[in-house]
């Protein structure tokens, strides 16, 4: 039995990226995303696609203008193993760079950077 997709869910990486400035439920085709946060767009939530969907791959997240008032926060879809509190971007550039195993979201920035996750869980 076939499957049907969103065209935006690919099954190989795009040189594409989701350029967003209000809140966005993310799919498994979103591996970049760029959002821009400012006193315009205000805080929004980044929600992360189903992590058992999006397994095996990884996706970059950096926050554009964001300050301590204008602000990004990433969230799981409540179905994670071991969340640890969702992901706050509230300067210019800070960035997280996670993977999903099938059951939990992985925070690989420091892994692959060599330094820590910007974004903090809070």
């Amino acid at each position: 039995m076939s499957e049907e997709r969103n065209p935006r869910e690919q099954e190989t990486l795009v040189d594409v990226a989701a350029m967003i400035i209000a809140a966005y439920q993310m799919v498994v085709g979103d591996y970049v995303v760029r959002a821009t946060c400012n006193k315009v767009t205000k805080h929004y939530h980044i929600t992360l696609p189903d992590v058992a969907r999006a397994a095996g791959k990884f996706y970059s997240i950096l926050a554009r203008d964001a300050d301590g008032t204008n602000f990004i926060q990433v969230q799981d879809q409540d179905e994670s193993e071991c969340w640890q509190g969702d992901y706050v971007l509230n300067a210019p550039c800070e960035s997280i760079l996670l993977y999903s195993d099938g059951l939990k979201w992985w925070d690989c920035s420091k892994a692959i950077t060599g330094k820590a996750t910007t974004g903090q869980p809070k």
